[in-house]
């Protein structure tokens, strides 16, 4: 009975026990690390895609494809045609869509799939690249790591640095159904190196509408998420007699603390922001002449007074775009939600007519280490 007992519970444990029907081993499957989309001159659209090459036989790391093909599962058929393994999208670590197809509004329907079938990763990156795709995947750098790899380090490095977003898969799908925001997405282009060069502003229906480069990113993070990571920002020194000479009159600090208020109203015909701005800066570097101990006032006042002309070119580029990387929308839906509701569907183009505030309160609270 007891040897029963055994094989009874065994093959009971058997039968219900899950598993995978389709498993498939790593010999038999091409691990997509990297995918681009592009279009061509006829708006064909063009499906990038880079993988590794588990082999010791093999010269080159990684088989690159391109395929024309009308959807990004179609692809997949076409690609497998010509890869060595079954293509599995799983492992996507960067998708990188060319800014020609970005300048196209429905471009977005083209990613349906990776938010349809589970097996596709949404945790991948997704880059704009100013260029043509093509360029990126014939590129061997040799003094780099694995080309996504790299990317991603780059992407990465400068997200902390703040002179670019970091926008994944999962990201971009809540920016585009965010009425109150626009998307944005890390933008760079091939040169002789790979370089990230700023940022990607999309407007209300993801098409690419300008672009906000490295200095102007980190006034976008600072007004946006206030201190994230290491802020650093380097201001001219307008003095009233111009020296001539190698070196210019410029201050460099790190932005140690800071907060940001928004506050929207509405007087029925269009919108009012006032943002208040308390900056805690510490300076590391200061290429003029100056006693910041007896006259900081008068230093926290020029260092306000340019962090305020800056912010305030920024918001009239991205209202003269019409897009809001901020989400100024957001806050007008949280606190004038009546008003809100009016233009909900038309957004950018009443952000485009509001009228924006801006004041900066800056506090030095350290000068480095020498006097």
């Amino acid at each position: 009975m007891r040897r029963r007992l055994i094989i009874m519970l065994l093959t009971t444990l058997i039968v219900f026990q899950s598993g995978c029907y389709d498993r498939m081993d790593l010999e038999d499957a091409t691990l997509t690390l990297m995918l681009g989309l592009d279009v061509d001159d006829k708006d064909n659209l063009i499906v990038y895609a880079s993988s590794p090459v588990f082999s010791k036989e093999a010269k080159e790391k990684s088989e690159r494809f391109s395929v024309k093909t009308s959807t990004i599962r179609q692809s997949r058929n076409r690609l497998d045609a010509m890869e060595t393994g079954l293509t599995v999208a799983g492992k996507v670590q960067i998708i990188i869509l060319s800014k020609r197809l970005l300048q196209h509004p429905d471009w977005f329907s083209f990613l349906d799939v990776m938010f349809r079938d589970a097996k596709f990763t949404v945790n991948a990156r997704v880059v704009a690249l100013d260029g043509d795709v093509s360029e990126v995947f014939s590129y061997y750098p040799k003094d780099k790591p694995r080309l996504s790899l790299h990317l991603m380090g780059l992407i990465d490095t400068a997200n902390q640095r703040n002179i670019t977003v970091k926008t994944s898969v999962q990201e971009l799908h809540r920016q585009m159904y965010e009425k109150g925001m626009t998307p944005s997405l890390t933008l760079m282009k091939k040169e002789k190196e790979m370089a990230i060069k700023g940022t990607a502003l999309l407007d209300e229906k993801g098409k690419y509408a300008t672009m906000v480069r490295l200095k102007e990113n980190v006034l976008l993070e600072l007004v946006q998420r206030g201190v994230r990571g290491e802020m650093s920002l380097t201001i001219p020194i307008h003095e009233k007699e111009k020296k001539k000479g190698l070196v210019k009159p410029r201050l460099s600090f790190f932005v140690k603390k800071a907060s940001t208020k928004i506050k929207p109203t509405y007087d029925g015909n269009r919108f009012h922001f006032d943002v208040k701005m308390k900056i805690n800066v510490g300076i590391s570097e200061r290429l003029f002449s100056f006693d910041v101990k007896k006259e900081h006032k008068q230093l926290e006042k020029i260092i306000g007074d340019e962090m305020k002309k800056e912010i305030e070119g920024l918001l009239k580029k991205c209202q003269k775009h019409k897009v809001d990387p901020v989400g100024f929308g957001i806050y007008a839906r949280a606190y004038q939600y009546e008003a809100y509701k009016q233009v909900e569907n038309e957004w950018t183009n009443a952000f485009s007519q509001a009228d924006i505030k801006v004041s900066v309160e800056t506090i030095i609270k350290g000068n480095g280490i020498v006097k």
